[in-house]
């Protein structure tokens, strides 16, 4: 089983799984077959973590950017209402944005 995910950390003095997230501290000094069994224990007691899935995959995130068009034609629509002396360039624009009129 591959044990990669458990590592020592130097500059903290503990022991980590980076699967769970879990760590425990190191008593230095203390005799080499200590520290061994130590690495040991922690090693068998995290050996069968896994990774926590990733929260969102690449779709999701893809998804997400209609949202954001949606919510920009939004805004120029509100400005349309707010602003109707200008109507002619937002038309436009607005139009442009949702493709009216696009060659099939």
């Amino acid at each position: 089983m591959n044990t990669d995910h458990i590592i020592h950390n130097s500059d903290t003095q503990r022991m980590e799984c980076q699967h769970c997230g879990f760590q425990q501290a190191v008593k230095m000094p203390a005799p080499i077959d200590a520290i061994l069994g130590t690495f040991d224990a922690f090693t068998e007691a995290h050996k069968g973590c896994k990774r926590p899935p990733s929260e969102a995959v690449m779709s999701d995130y893809i998804k997400g950017f209609d949202a954001g068009y949606g919510y920009v034609l939004n805004e120029i629509e509100q400005y349309i209402d707010l602003y109707p002396h200008d109507v002619f360039a937002v038309k436009e624009l607005l139009a442009h944005l949702k493709m009216e009129g696009k060659p099939e």
